[in-house]
């Protein structure tokens, strides 16, 4: 008898302790549960919040050359864009106005943490543009320009005339081979290789210098250019970027060398191009400089002629 009251007893005790550790089975498993769900919230709201914030400071900094209100108006703009309160935005503006830095908060409603009594959580993101010297592009026209002081608007000589030329050389450079062919198809479509500041244009390589006056084809691709010209305006302060007439040449340290030669690329300019005649063996090409945001890597290591590229930098 005594027996089974012992046995009855054992049991009793054993139920005791499996409902003592269900209990806290159970508890661990939603506190788990808790946290990866709302911690899955929390990274997919992170997550939105950074791509907004990377694309406010993208599109503000677009605006750099129109000045810092500009620049925070833009950026207040995209954030309604991507439902994001003013007052939730915090926007820095620095070196020189070549950088900005866009600070937003939320807060994430909290789940099954509310079990928790956490009922919300904050999430913050950041991110940092900058305008930068373009050192690397592509679709270059095969002209150059000798390293100076470029003044906006005003007009320079691309490419020289017979009778102007540095033992032989015009302006025209030779991109990816060489021959009139080559220099036509330039011209006109862009250079689609990438020359890097500092890399030195050598003979028997890729990209030389192009001598001969090359009229015709000169006169063709500008021919070519203007005739693709779609522009709705011609004021230098809107043109659009993709303006047909407006081109990316390189700036060299010097034409003055011998027949097919070495020159050293200093940088790229933008310019506008204007109408080019053809008069016999003299084809002259004359544009407009300008500033402006281009396409490219940009870097810190070239001197500014006007051609400027943005990226995140945070």
């Amino acid at each position: 008898m005594n027996k089974l009251k012992n046995v009855l007893k054992h049991l009793k005790n054993d139920k005791g302790s499996s409902a003592i550790i269900f209990m806290m089975t159970a508890t661990l498993f939603i506190g788990m549960l808790a946290f990866v769900t709302d911690a899955g919230m929390i990274y997919l709201e992170k997550s939105r919040l950074q791509n907004a914030a990377d694309a406010i400071a993208l599109a503000a900094i677009q605006d750099y050359s129109k000045g810092e209100a500009a620049m925070v108006t833009q950026a207040y703009h995209y954030a309604e864009l991507n439902n994001i309160s003013p007052n939730d935005l915090e926007i820095e503006i620095s070196d020189s106005s070549k950088k900005i830095t866009v600070v937003t908060n939320k807060n994430v409603q909290m789940f099954f943490a509310r079990i928790f009594n956490i009922t919300d959580t904050g999430v913050q993101a950041k991110a940092s543009a900058r305008v930068g010297t373009i050192v690397a592009t592509d679709g270059i026209r095969p002209f150059a320009i000798e390293e100076q002081t470029f003044e906006f608007g005003k007009t320079y000589t691309l490419k020289k005339g017979a009778g102007e030329a540095y033992s032989g050389n015009y302006g025209a450079l030779a991109l990816g081979g060489t021959g009139a062919t080559n220099y036509r198809n330039n011209l006109k479509y862009g250079y689609h290789g990438e020359l890097e500041i500092g890399d030195l244009v050598r003979i028997g390589e890729d990209m030389e210098t192009e001598p001969g006056n090359m009229s015709g084809p000169t006169y063709d691709g500008i021919r070519y250019i203007i005739s693709h010209d779609t522009c709705a305006s011609h004021d230098l302060s809107k043109l659009e970027k993709d303006c047909a007439r407006l081109i990316i040449i390189p700036v060299i340290d010097s034409f003055d060398v011998n027949g097919r030669s070495t020159v050293k690329i200093m940088g790229f300019a933008n310019f506008f191009i204007e109408e080019t005649t053809y008069d016999g063996g003299k084809t002259e090409v004359k544009g407009k400089f300008i500033r402006t945001l281009g396409q490219g890597e940009i870097g810190e290591t070239a001197g500014d002629f006007g051609m400027l590229g943005v990226k995140l930098v945070e």
